[in-house]
């Protein structure tokens, strides 16, 4: 037991060297509270746990927010718009495939890659929670994804950029929770529809959904940039809250998705 907690002291200290030095974003996007600024790590006592965890926590987060945060897709805003809770296993598996495949549509000047690279990156994501299955993927008329099994390999074709005030969703990580096999973050999300004509946006509303049923108010852009920490100081309590959990494998620093569920 002592040496538990000699580790868990050395944790500590190592996570508040990181965070002197500036922090890493996997590091300060997932262990600090927004608003305050308190590093919300609980629930230490007697778990082992890997630091670089976290960065691939945070990288399948990245993954799935610019995924299924695009509008010209068909898959945008699908975990917020599939229950009050998606299991990893009930993933949609064009859902899954977009999701991994999707930082190659935007990032890169090659239009196919090999299905061992994807099935590599999937089940970085995915782990043992849901099978790699490779296969065509209807992601809408801007996105064309296809599956060639003789070649094994995928092509595909997206547009060339994105506007930069396009609708979307905004997420902001609200504190992270270790269990003796999962990891907990808990995010506030909220929707987004810009105002203004083309090169003069100057306001943006905000609502809880892309439904847009329920207007949280509107907020005026500074330097043409939305003020996030303006909107939390005025709207945070109005926000819908997800909770993601993420299990570990084989290993201590090997977390896959599990479940996503909505909270508030």
């Amino acid at each position: 037991m002592e040496s538990k907690k000699t580790s868990i002291v050395l944790i500590i200290i190592l996570l508040l060297i990181i965070l002197g030095l500036g922090g890493y974003i996997a590091v300060d996007k997932l262990l600090l509270n927004k608003e305050d600024e308190v590093v919300s790590v609980v629930n230490v006592d007697d778990i082992d746990f890997d630091l670089n965890a976290l960065y691939q926590i945070n990288d399948t987060l990245s993954k799935f927010d610019v995924a299924f945060n695009d509008p010209n897709s068909s898959y945008f805003g699908y975990l917020y718009s599939a229950g009050n809770r998606l299991m990893a296993s009930k993933f949609d598996n064009g859902a899954a495939l977009f999701a991994t495949i999707y930082p190659r549509l935007t990032n890169s000047s090659s239009k196919y890659v090999a299905s061992g690279i994807v099935k590599k990156d999937f089940e970085k994501i995915f782990g043992k929670n849901l099978a790699y299955k490779p296969t065509s993927v209807n992601a809408g008329d801007k996105y064309n994804i296809s599956y060639n099994d003789a070649m094994g390999n995928f092509t595909y074709t997206s547009p060339a950029s994105a506007d930069p005030y396009q609708r979307g969703y905004v997420v902001i990580n609200r504190g992270t929770k270790l269990t003796e096999d999962s990891v907990i973050i808990t995010r506030r999300v909220f929707y987004v529809e810009y105002q203004g004509s083309e090169g003069a946006v100057t306001s943006a509303q905000i609502y809880t959904n892309a439904n847009k049923s329920k207007l949280i108010g509107t907020i005026n852009l500074r330097n043409n940039v939305l003020s996030e920490d303006e909107i939390l100081a005025k709207y945070s309590s109005k926000f819908e809250e997800y909770t993601y959990t993420f299990k570990q494998n084989n290993s201590s620093a090997d977390y896959s998705f599990y479940s996503i569920e909505k909270t508030r």
